[in-house]
């Protein structure tokens, strides 16, 4: 049940890089001189567009995907003074739906015209909703084992353990680190972009860990902007999540739902019963359409969606200098 939240972490909130290094000549003035990014200079007298060297984004993700669930085991429970065998619960779990939402603020700098590297911290606050099940095999077991075994066995066949709706809400930091690689011919450009995050959330323990890459190909649009050329960026790409896929925490730390709670209550008061989730996303990828507006050389706007079974909404909003 615990599971749910790790991608919330899954998470992992979307990055894209602004302006398109190597796509194709700029018909405004060319921007000044700077250190960064290195080879600009050269990259310029070739005719090539190379966006401003720094960046600051705010961006806000919105994202629903599926979860399958593995596995789920207590540990730690007591009656009494009584152990309870850590494999005693047969805990099914059906459809799980997790949701959540992200801010962040990235900082970036181009350190050559092809390579951006950048920085991020955000928070992420997020649910999941799963349908659970709860049985147990009273033939496994003797003596008092059996007698909480044919409860909980019981329980279930009168439909009170069965078809259990268990939400599960979670938050928590996120730091992480990435680059993108981008290119381009013309007005046709190609980017791919790759971070890894680390999410500290406040149900489980230890921290989250996350490896995102999107590569996504487009094509932009010279247009005449409030002060001067400006350009409208359109594309297509896919993006993919490797999530860590084992949680662990205390069970206390868990709202469980009114049908469970004669579980916890067996827990001995002067320990903590635990949990241990394995999971694993229904897809690590999905398809992403986007476009960026550059409203001015300093500011632009992007979004970008996300569909199949991951679904995701992205905004963000940028100033280059």
């Amino acid at each position: 049940m615990k599971g749910k939240q790790h991608n919330r972490m899954f998470a992992l909130p979307l990055l894209l890089l602004s302006g398109h290094a190597l796509a194709a000549a700029d018909t405004g003035t060319p921007a000044d001189s700077s250190t960064f990014p290195i080879w600009g200079d050269e990259a310029r007298a070739r005719g090539y567009s190379i966006p401003l060297p720094f960046g600051v984004n705010l961006s806000y993700m919105n994202m629903r995907q599926n979860v399958d669930v593995d596995s789920i085991t207590f540990s730690g429970l007591k009656l009494g003074t009584h152990a309870i065998p850590t494999d005693m619960f047969d805990i099914a779990v059906g459809n799980t739906r997790e949701r959540s939402k992200s801010e962040n603020l990235r900082l970036d700098m181009w350190v050559f015209p092809f390579l951006n590297v950048y920085g991020l911290m955000g928070y992420t606050k997020g649910s999941s909703v799963s349908n659970v099940s709860v049985d147990a095999d009273p033939s496994r077991y003797t003596g008092i084992d059996r007698v909480i075994a044919s409860s909980v066995h019981n329980l279930n066949r009168s439909g009170d353990l069965q078809d259990i709706d268990f939400k599960l809400d979670f938050k928590g930091q996120t730091f992480g680190a990435g680059f993108t690689l981008a290119g381009g011919y013309q007005n046709w450009f190609g980017l791919v972009d790759t971070n890894y995050t680390r999410t500290d959330f406040d149900i489980l323990d230890g921290k989250i860990s996350a490896l995102t890459v999107s590569p996504r190909v487009g094509y932009r649009f010279e247009l005449k902007g409030i002060s001067g050329p400006s350009h409208l960026s359109l594309w297509v790409g896919a993006m993919y999540q490797d999530v860590q896929q084992e949680f662990r925490g205390s069970l206390s730390d868990l709202n469980m739902p009114a049908q469970l709670q004669p579980l916890i209550n067996t827990v001995n008061k002067d320990d903590q019963g635990r949990f241990d989730v394995k999971q694993h996303l229904t897809s690590p990828w999905n398809t992403l359409i986007g476009a960026q507006y550059e409203i001015t050389q300093n500011f632009n706007v992007l979004t970008e969606i996300g569909f199949n079974e991951r679904n995701s909404f992205f905004m963000a909003g940028e100033y280059r200098f």
